[in-house]
């Protein structure tokens, strides 16, 4: 039997594919429960620059919960802890290194609150992004949280209440993925945006993801105090130093690896 999450190492990169294309990568507990492990090591591995989420085939990148699933196995049951989708929300908000999705196919449902909790999307142009759970008697309601943060609030009502999908074209429009691309280039603009990436401050980008994490929730006044703390932390850093150094020296930044960057 197939793992339903293959976790792999691509030199800086942690590949996390949905493994489940017989059943169109539905998620049950076994797979939430590895994408829960999978996030949580990216995050402790300082060796880790970024994660990218993906699953199996071409067809559907998730189709959400898995509905054949009942009782304590299902997606939806709670059994007096964290509903599982929830906890790989968490784990995904938790991993303070950037999360690629690799949108290979339909989004749908928990499928698509993936998406909408990666930090950068690129999707095949055949995707579709849809909350149908109204036709099955359910409705989005972790995937909203995301959602009515990222798209606007009439269009997301209408997708909700009557259950009808964007295209590629539209999930770009509305800012749902960054980039709608023909299926076979899309493996090249995910290691266009990895190498991107790479070549950016480590420290800068686990700091500014917790930042911009937590600035969406605070008022002006909260988020410049915060903004001045984190900005003087990061200016008497070793990796801006560096950087700083670098740009001057008109060179490439030699950023640490495996290690927390020191502040002076």
């Amino acid at each position: 039997m197939s793992e339903p999450i293959l976790t792999e190492r691509r030199d800086s990169t942690l590949w996390l594919t949905i493994n489940r294309p017989e059943s169109h990568n539905a998620l049950n507990r076994a797979t939430t429960s590895q994408l829960v492990d999978g996030f949580r090591s990216a995050a402790a591995d300082d060796t880790i620059r970024a994660v990218v989420l993906t699953a199996a085939g071409d067809r559907t990148f998730c189709a959400g919960a898995d509905l054949k699933d009942r009782g304590t196995d299902s997606g939806f049951a709670t059994s007096g802890a964290e509903n599982p989708l929830v906890q790989v929300y968490r784990a995904m908000r938790a991993c303070h290194k950037p999360i690629v999705g690799r949108i290979n196919g339909a989004a749908l449902g928990g499928g698509l609150g993936l998406v909408s909790a990666c930090d950068l999307a690129l999707a095949a142009d055949h995707a579709r992004f849809g909350t149908p759970e109204v036709k099955v008697g359910l409705f989005p309601m972790m995937i909203t949280t995301y959602l009515v943060r990222q798209l606007p609030r009439r269009r997301y009502w209408e997708m909700a209440f009557l259950g009808e999908p964007l295209n590629a074209g539209e999930a770009e429009r509305y800012h749902l993925i960054n980039r709608a691309v023909p299926a076979a280039e899309l493996d090249r603009h995910v290691a266009d945006v990895l190498a991107r990436l790479e070549a950016n401050s480590p420290n800068a980008l686990r700091a500014g993801k917790q930042a911009l994490d937590l600035m969406q929730d605070m008022s002006i006044d909260q988020t410049l105090a915060y903004a001045e703390l984190v900005i003087e932390r990061l200016a008497s850093s070793d990796e801006a130093r560096e950087g700083m150094a670098a740009f001057a020296e008109k060179r490439k930044p030699h950023w640490a690896t495996g290690v927390e960057s020191r502040h002076g």
